[in-house]
């Protein structure tokens, strides 16, 4: 008997934008959780490069996959889109140039738990990249440069979906996922899991970030 879509407890969103060298990988690894009780929800803001060719077979495939395809809106209104269309008790992310460890969806689950009274947790990363790669402008004054270690990393959330719908989700600002963890920290009981499960690829040079230290670059 096919699970039915309300029955998923997580839902993963898959943000992408022209991620056709590095959709597969992200794809695999949540093909590879030990957590099987999911749905992805892959939210394509605006490719060109083709990447649908990529998605539909897999979407086909898998009955718990959802596709949704708007015009180019930015990643913090992409995750919005994932919001909204959930139907999961619990949301996560993960960016097409990422990936999980294969654990990283029951470790959370087993997380909440045990800890019930959580409502969002944040984790710290495995991070692929040189040491150039691992500096990213401050939110706090964009001028300066800090280590990613020393950073809230959006891709490590996992909490209880009211809690996304009660914040209104993801601004339109530079360092979304630090905005977000602000309020949240106001609202919500938010913890620290640590547990680096979630595999950060800062070596990508088409990255969200790494086109904001080109941009910042040219204006320097």
């Amino acid at each position: 008997m096919e699970t039915d879509v309300r029955e998923y407890e997580v839902s993963v969103i898959l943000t992408l934008y022209n991620s056709k060298e590095t959709f597969k990988r992200a794809l695999n690894s949540v093909l590879a959780q030990t957590y099987k009780n999911f749905e992805l929800i892959i939210v394509d803001d605006g490719s060109t490069d083709g990447i649908e060719i990529e998605i539909l077979p897999a979407v086909k495939e898998n009955n718990n996959f959802k596709y949704i395809r708007h015009s180019n809106r930015k990643h913090p209104l992409s995750l919005n889109t994932g919001i909204v269309n959930s139907s999961g008790k619990f949301i996560t992310f993960l960016d097409s140039d990422d990936e999980y460890k294969s654990s990283h969806l029951e470790e959370r689950v087993n997380f909440f738990l045990m800890n019930p009274d959580a409502d969002l947790v944040h984790s710290p990363a495995t991070i692929i990249g040189n040491e150039n790669d691992l500096l990213v402008p401050d939110a706090n004054d964009i001028s300066k440069m800090i280590h990613i270690n020393d950073c809230i990393i959006g891709g490590t959330f996992f909490g209880k979906k009211k809690i996304f719908e009660e914040l209104n989700g993801f601004r339109d600002v530079y360092s979304h996922d630090s905005e977000f963890y602000k309020r949240a920290l106001t609202r919500v009981n938010v913890k620290f899991f640590n547990s680096p499960t979630y595999i950060y690829y800062r070596n990508n040079p088409g990255s969200l970030i790494n086109k904001f230290k080109e941009k910042l670059n040219e204006i320097k």
